[in-house]
C-alpha cells in the first residue's frame, strides 16, 4: 500500500481510495488525477484486503476500484464496502466492460460506472467523474445535517413555525413545532384546512388589525412583527406574538413564514406593571409632599408638582438643578459623602431649609432613600413644609 495523501478532507479537499492489483497502474492514475485536481489526494491499495484496512484506518471521500482483481473482485469489494459505509461514493475503473459486470455494480450500489481506456482523456473523465459523486454526497449531507439543525431547532421552540399562503384565512401549508400546546389544535388539521387560522384561531375582533399590519410591512418589503389575541380549541383566550416575512420566487409573492409563540403571561405582567406605574405615577404627581429624584451628582432628574408650585418654578427649570440650589443648608461635600455612606434602601431624616424662586427660605422635614433605579443610583427626597410646626 503506498500512501500520497496529506491531510484530510474537511478544508475542501477529496481523498481518494484507488484499489487496482497493478501497483504500476495504482501510481499512474494517482499521479493523472492529482495532476487533474490540485484538491485530489490519491492512496492506492493493491488488494481489497488492503483497501478495508484502508478504509477502516482513516476517512476517505471516494473509493475507486479496479473489476478483475485476486481473491475477491471489484463488485465484491463494493459489497464489503457498502457493509459499513452504505453512503460513500464508489466508482468501479475497470478494464472488463459488460452488461453483466454494469448490472452487478449497479445491484451492488455503486456509484459511478467507468471503463479504462489507453488515452489520458480517461483520467480527466475519472476525475471528473470523482469531483461530481463527492459534490453531491457532500451536499446531501450538508443538506441532512441543517435539516436535523432545523428539526432539533423546531421541536425546542416555544412556539410554532409555519408557512402559509397570504389570504385572510392564512392557509397553513406547513406547520412545525409547539402547535398544538399553543392551539389545542394538531398541525395536521391546519395542514389540511379543517381548521382555518383565520377564522377558527385568530380572535375576530383583532383579525383586520393583523391582516393590515402584515400587508404593511410586506408593502414595504418589511419583515412583519404583531401580537394578537387567538381563540383555543377547548376556548380559552391567549395571546401571541408573531414574526415573519413574504417568501419570493422572480419578485412573486409565494408564501409568508414565521414563528408565533405564547406570550399571555408577558402581556399580563406587562398590563399589571403598566397598571402599577400609573397607580406610581398618580400617587407622585397628587402627593400633598413635594418630591423630588436626584442622582449621585446631587442633579435633580424628576419632580413632581407639589415640589415646583412650592418652590415657585415649572418642571423644566427644576430638572437639571442641583440640590443646594434648593436647600440652603446642603453642599457638594455632603451629597459625595451621603452618596459614599448609604446603599440601596438606606432611609433618612433631615431637617433642612429650602428656597423659593423668590428668595424667600422655609423650614422642611424630609425623608431621604437610595433606590436602584435600572442599574442607577438614585435618591428619592420627599420633603413637607414644617412652617406650621416649628410656630406652635
Amino acid at each position: 500500500m503506498n500512501f500520497r495523501g496529506r491531510g484530510g478532507s474537511d478544508d475542501g479537499r477529496i481523498r481518494v481510495l484507488h484499489v487496482d492489483d497493478e501497483p504500476g497502474f495504482a501510481d499512474l492514475a494517482a499521479t493523472f488525477l492529482e495532476r487533474e485536481d490540485d484538491a485530489f489526494e490519491v492512496e492506492t491499495a493493491t488488494s481489497v484486503s488492503d483497501g478495508l484496512d484502508a478504509l477502516d484506518d482513516r476517512d476517505v471521500d471516494c473509493v475507486v476500484s479496479d473489476y478483475d482483481m485476486p481473491g475477491r473482485n471489484g463488485i465484491e469489494f463494493l459489497e464489503a464496502v457498502r457493509e459499513d459505509h452504505p453512503d460513500l461514493p464508489f466508482v468501479l475503473f475497470t478494464g472488463k466492460g459488460s452488461e453483466e459486470i454494469a448490472s452487478d455494480a449497479i445491484s451492488a450500489g455503486v456509484t459511478d460506472y467507468l471503463q479504462k481506456g489507453p488515452a489520458t482523456e480517461q483520467y480527466a473523465i475519472l476525475a471528473n467523474r470523482i469531483r461530481n459523486v463527492v459534490d453531491r454526497v457532500r451536499s446531501r449531507r450538508a443538506l441532512d445535517e441543517r435539516n436535523r439543525r432545523l428539526e432539533t431547532l423546531i421541536q425546542n421552540l416555544p412556539g410554532m413555525v409555519y408557512r402559509c399562503r397570504n389570504e385572510p384565512e392564512w392557509p397553513m401549508e406547513f406547520v412545525g413545532g409547539e402547535c398544538e400546546a399553543l392551539t389545542g389544535y394538531a398541525a395536521s388539521a391546519l395542514e389540511t384546512g379543517d381548521v382555518a387560522w383565520g377564522s377558527d384561531v385568530l380572535h375576530p375582533d383583532d383579525d383586520e388589525r393583523v391582516w393590515d399590519a402584515v400587508q404593511s410591512a410586506l408593502d414595504a418589503g418589511d419583515p412583519f412583527e404583531v401580537t394578537y389575541r387567538i381563540r383555543t380549541r377547548s376556548g380559552d383566550e391567549r395571546v401571541v406574538w408573531e414574526r415573519g416575512r413574504g417568501i419570493y420566487a422572480d419578485d412573486d409573492l409565494e408564501a409568508l413564514e414565521g414563528f408565533i409563540t405564547d406570550v399571555t403571561e408577558r402581556e399580563h405582567r406587562k398590563r399589571q406593571l403598566e397598571r402599577k406605574n400609573a397607580r406610581l405615577e398618580a400617587l407622585f404627581e397628587n402627593s400633598p409632599d413635594m418630591i423630588n429624584v436626584h442622582d449621585e451628582e446631587g442633579v435633580i432628574v424628576d419632580a413632581n408638582r407639589r415640589f415646583c408650585e412650592e418652590l415657585g418654578y415649572d418642571e423644566e427649570t427644576v430638572v437639571g438643578m442641583a440640590v443646594w440650589d434648593v436647600d440652603v443648608n446642603a453642599t457638594p461635600e455632603d451629597v459625595r459623602a451621603m452618596d459614599a455612606e448609604t446603599t440601596t434602601g438606606d432611609l433618612r431624616r433631615i431637617v433642612s431649609e429650602f428656597q423659593r424662586s423668590d428668595g424667600s427660605e422655609f423650614p422642611v422635614e424630609a425623608h431621604l432613600t437610595q433606590l436602584d433605579i435600572d442599574g442607577d443610583d438614585r435618591y428619592l427626597a420627599i420633603s413637607r413644609d414644617i412652617s406650621e410646626r416649628n410656630d406652635e
